[in-house]
């Protein structure tokens, strides 16, 4: 009984999803509150003060607004900004600014601000473009609040990291693709700020052979280097590209940014102990998987929500430096997957799965610190596993199709021989 229910999903209806949804993201902003509360002390004194990742994108900005933006790749330089921008000289952590130039632009006009007012406008606006652009999306207007549970969305909302706007990004662009193209490829060529995220992107759309969406995208990235240059020069590109020969290599491969954190299968060798050549092979791997998943669905022309989610997922599966908040655009994938269902059909386990898959982000890290398990990729698999057999089957359902009419003809042409 309890096995035929999860196989079928029927224990998740919508008013599930959104009841289950609305408890999950009360959960979340309780969590939220007191985590902060003891941040500044007001629960338990503090050894040490706390912060968050938008120290990094703050403290590169008031670099850029003094006129010396190449100074946020010094990473001494760096470190100092963070303590005064903080008001605090023995702040102990450092959160070094890995960003392309391009990426400084946003982070500049956020140091303007206050760090607090700063902070909170970052979410706000971030947030509001993530919500903007999902609505279109999904099946259910009542079902946005449950799709704002998403672990991620509260961590990166936290942390004042970027992911609301890389999830605007891929909704938008994945909304627009076949009524505006250009204006699609402009979005998309909006992410050359995690460039790693755009891997898989331009094989979609050179598979589809969609032209005006990649002249558009490769366009606004050579705007956006273009207007980087301008504001700050061809020295801050060349610190950049200094410190990124040996960002990886000192960073993500040694687990200066623990391992814990990665959800990619490049971070799960590492924590599982594998070396790092061995790393690199499997995520190279991944990287083929989420082309030619996407590959797949852009050259056979499948439905717009079937090309959205391997576009999406595809990206995911195949960045080898992806953390945990990094993985909200998933919930545009299973909007997409979503949609596609109210004409389809959900498949056998696909809720389930889904269900799993949307609770992943919110242990990940922590059980990967505590026991050493990669519990992140779990996420991408899973749902890569789901986008497939949805490829799979409209492919062969495409194919079904066109060879319905020649087998008719050929049963005429037979019949009227005899």
């Amino acid at each position: 009984m309890v096995l035929g229910q999860l196989r079928s999903g029927a224990w998740l209806d919508a008013a599930r999803v959104a009841g289950y949804g609305r408890l999950l993201l009360v959960l979340e902003i309780i969590a939220m509150i007191v985590l902060a509360a003891g941040t500044y002390g007001l629960i338990v004194p503090l050894d040490r003060p706390a912060s968050t990742d938008f120290i990094s994108f703050y403290a590169a900005g008031h670099l850029a607004d003094q006129g010396t933006p190449a100074l946020a790749y010094d990473q001494p330089s760096h470190r100092l900004a963070e303590r005064t921008v903080f008001g605090d000289a023995d702040l102990p952590y450092d959160y070094w600014f890995f960003y392309p130039p391009t990426y400084l632009v946003y982070c500049a006009l956020a140091a303007h601000l206050p760090y607090l007012v700063g902070f909170f406008a970052w979410g706000a606006v971030t947030g509001a473009l993530y919500v903007f652009a999902l609505r279109p999306i999904l099946p259910r207007r009542e079902m946005l609040v449950a799709f704002l549970s998403f672990p991620s969305a509260i961590i990166a909302f936290g942390i004042g990291q970027n992911s609301f706007a890389t999830s605007a990004i891929f909704a938008a662009a994945t909304y627009f693709i076949d009524r505006r193209p250009i204006l699609a490829g402009a979005i998309l060529g909006a992410l050359c700020y995690k460039p790693h995220f755009l891997l898989v992107a331009p094989v979609a759309l050179l598979a589809g052979a969609r032209w005006r969406a990649l002249g558009a995208m490769a366009a606004t990235v050579a705007l956006c280097i273009a207007l980087s240059l301008l504001l700050y020069g061809w020295e801050t590109w060349a610190a950049f590209l200094q410190l990124s020969r040996t960002a990886t290599t000192l960073t993500f491969e040694t687990g200066k940014v623990g391992f814990a954190g990665l959800v990619s299968l490049f971070g799960a060798v590492r924590i599982l102990g594998g070396a790092v050549p061995l790393a690199y092979a499997v995520q190279g791997v991944a990287a083929v998987a989420g082309c030619a998943l996407a590959a797949v669905a852009w050259r056979q022309a499948l439905s717009q929500p079937v090309r959205a989610m391997a576009l999406i997922v595809g990206s995911l599966f195949a960045a080898p430096i992806i953390l945990f908040y990094d993985l909200l655009p998933m919930t545009v994938a299973i909007a997409w997957l979503w949609q596609d269902a109210r004409k389809t059909g959900f498949l056998p386990w696909e809720k389930t799965v889904l269900a799993v898959v949307w609770l992943v982000p919110l242990a990940s890290r922590s059980i990967g610190i505590g026991a050493g398990i990669p519990l992140g990729p779990i996420a991408t698999i899973g749902l890569l596993v789901l986008v497939a057999r949805r490829v799979m089957r409209e492919w062969a359902e495409m194919r079904s199709a066109a060879a319905g009419p020649v087998l008719e003809s050929v049963a005429e042409a037979t019949s009227d021989s005899r």
